[in-house]
């Protein structure tokens, strides 16, 4: 799953397309102590600053979408290898950008509008219909007030009609999605030359000049980056929440508060679907698009897998999931499809349902009945969630009052054995280091990173706990002196050396093989590796026994029957590679035209999405974007 999330593009069109208003609540127990502004900047957009809390707030909403994808399995070293802290701070950025384009052409929401959105929500909705009461309670137990959570939609649906405008002009042709299938559905089989830099080594001496000559030029590259030594204390909730009192008041009062939402479970149905969109289409081409909803629910209803019936079918973004939707309650759905899709049973499928969006199929795979908790058997699990809470907020108030102290003369050593904890020491750490025992690990290393010696960090919220540190040591990034780095200059030096004689050398054997057109008498004159890739598509992102080249994709390499040796050497890393082409399979084209319908819509919207990326991007290279570089660090 991790795989899947690393590759998947971001898609606009998935966030903003449909207008669909997200609702993620963030819910702070003291994360930040409110002498603590949280202004401190992270980036600067054209004047506009982007601060501390408002990152977190997005990064936390973040983290809860990727939970939820991966079914609660987030650990900080999934958290790390996606990179969610640079995916939050670059949406933010094209966030920015769009945003001041929306104010420079003058759009604007009505209030209209706005409520309109809003009322749509499930989550403000009690049987189908907005509620305010339902409103204003989820905003107050979530510490978001109206005008905040209003604005936030505002903006939203700002960026919705700007985008909207952009990808209503996108258009593909039958004749350009054909010449692409063609292109990237043949087949072909290369044969190749390898060249290793480390081949070359021994022919790759370097003398005193020339490893100083590399140590000038990559003094940079050679500097060691900013560490630090830290002293830390860790607060755990558990060890708070345990001490703390919970009345049957209090009991009753989050019931009455949580009661729809967390106590009442509504009947909910497992769907999956296929969407055939019609968006915009005039009659005749909606004609054709419910016949293909028409041909996907005579196979559902003919036993066929109905994931293999929407991956087939379905021009939903989930349509690779085979159409699953998850569990939905009443009110999730549109209105014309919430009413038919309900009364279905388990393993039923419904006949063709139109909404704006176009023609829809569901089934229904499990079905979940209305269920009512009482207060008494509601009441553990309340007594546990106000411990909890409690704990949080006597965590952080613990910690922040020893950071009064320390910052004021106090031993943090001494300041936790006090509350029956425990104070820590960092070896000296870089930004690249990693700590599996700390859990807010990137988090924890920004804050050390941007005290100076001797200063204590506001606290830090972690999954279980807090933690509160103080900078013990700082060293600077500096350049070492070429003497006690000589050893490793000079292996990068003749590895460097190695890798140019390689270049020279790969220059010489592809000018043999424009004359000899074959492979292996030119490798066997030259004492050089060979091998052939086997059948592979041109689409594919790799290529056999080779992998992914650094800079082309395998429908880069423009080698053919009529033109079979590549014109230039492709590079791995220091491996470098030369290319003939041995065969080719032309694209089945029927498939082509069962599939077109599916591969013109895909095609548009990968137009729609490359469009809109290209205007974020357009305006991005136009703005002053400015970036913290504590940030970027740790990021």
């Amino acid at each position: 799953m991790l795989d899947v999330l690393r590759k998947r593009k971001r898609s606009w069109v998935v966030t903003l397309l449909l207008g669909v208003i997200v609702i993620v609540f963030v819910a702070f127990y003291g994360g930040r102590n409110l002498r603590e502004p949280g202004a401190e900047k992270v980036a600067e957009v054209n004047g506009e600053t982007i601060n501390q809390r408002d990152f977190a707030v997005q990064y936390q909403k973040m983290i809860d979408i990727y939970r939820n994808m991966l079914k609660g399995e987030l650990s900080p070293e999934a958290m790390k290898s996606l990179k969610l802290k640079s995916k939050v701070i670059e949406d933010m950025i094209d966030r920015r950008v769009l945003i001041q384009e929306t104010h420079r052409l003058g759009l604007t929401v009505s209030d209209d509008e706005l409520m309109s959105a809003i009322g749509r929500a499930p989550e403000f909705q009690i049987e189908g219909r907005f509620s305010k009461n339902r409103y204003l309670q989820m905003l107050s137990a979530n510490r978001v007030s109206a005008a905040q959570f209003e604005d936030e939609q505002r903006e939203q649906l700002l960026m919705r009609k700007l985008l909207d405008v952009i990808q209503d002009s996108a258009r593909v042709s039958e004749a350009e999605v054909r010449e692409r299938y063609a292109f990237e559905q043949e087949k072909v089989n290369f044969g190749f030359i390898r060249l290793g830099a480390a081949d070359f080594l021994s022919q790759a001496a370097v003398n005193d000049q020339e490893v100083k000559n590399y140590y000038d030029r990559n003094k940079s590259a050679l500097t060691e980056p900013l560490r630090v030594r830290v002293e830390y204390v860790f607060y755990p909730f558990d060890q708070f929440s345990g001490k703390a009192e919970v009345s049957a008041k209090e009991v009753e009062d989050y019931y009455n508060t949580n009661r729809e939402a967390r106590f009442e479970q509504k009947r909910a149905l497992k769907l999956r679907h296929v969407l055939v969109r019609a968006a915009g289409m005039d009659a005749a081409q909606k004609g054709g698009a419910r016949a293909k909803a028409e041909a996907a629910l005579a196979e559902a209803r003919a036993g066929k897998n109905f994931a293999d019936v929407a991956k087939q079918y379905s021009e939903d973004q989930g349509a690779a999931q085979g159409g699953d939707l998850g569990w939905v309650s009443r009110g999730q759905l549109m209105p014309m499809l919430d009413q038919p899709v309900f009364a279905l049973k388990k393993g039923e499928v419904s006949g063709v349902l139109e909404s704006p969006l176009g023609y829809h199929v569901f089934k229904v795979e499990d079905v979940k009945e209305e269920k009512k908790t009482d207060l008494k058997e509601a009441a553990p699990e309340i007594i546990k969630a106000l411990k909890t809470a409690k704990g949080k907020m006597e965590a952080v108030r613990a910690a922040d009052q020893d950071r009064e102290k320390a910052a004021s003369g106090s031993e943090l050593s001494l300041l936790a054995k006090e509350r029956g904890l425990a104070a820590k020491q960092t070896p000296l750490f870089s930004a690249s280091d990693t700590f599996p025992e700390i859990a807010a690990l990137d988090e924890f290393k920004r804050s050390a990173f941007s005290l100076g010696a001797r200063e204590v960090g506001a606290p830090i919220e972690a999954p279980n706990g807090y933690y509160l540190l103080k900078v013990v040591e700082r060293k600077e990034p500096a350049l070492p002196p070429l003497e006690t780095i000589r050893a490793d200059v000079e292996r990068k030096a003749r590895e460097a050396k190695a890798l140019e004689i390689a270049k020279e050398k790969a220059k010489g054997v592809l000018g043999e093989l424009k004359k000899e057109k074959s492979v292996e008498p030119v490798a066997r004159a030259n004492g050089l590796q060979t091998g052939e890739t086997g059948w592979f598509l041109r689409g594919d992102a790799e290529i056999p026994k080779v992998g992914a080249l650094a800079d082309v994709k395998p429908g880069g390499i423009a080698i053919s029957a009529a033109n079979p040796v590549a014109d230039r050497p492709y590079f791995q890393g220091s491996t470098i590679y030369l290319f003939v082409f041995k065969g080719s399979q032309p694209a089945d084209m029927a498939r082509f035209d069962k599939e077109k319908d599916d591969r013109v819509q895909q095609a548009l919207q990968a137009k729609r999405q490359a469009m809109v990326k290209k205007f974020v991007d357009d305006l991005k290279a136009r703005s002053r974007i400015q970036i913290e570089p504590s940030f970027l660090e740790e990021s």
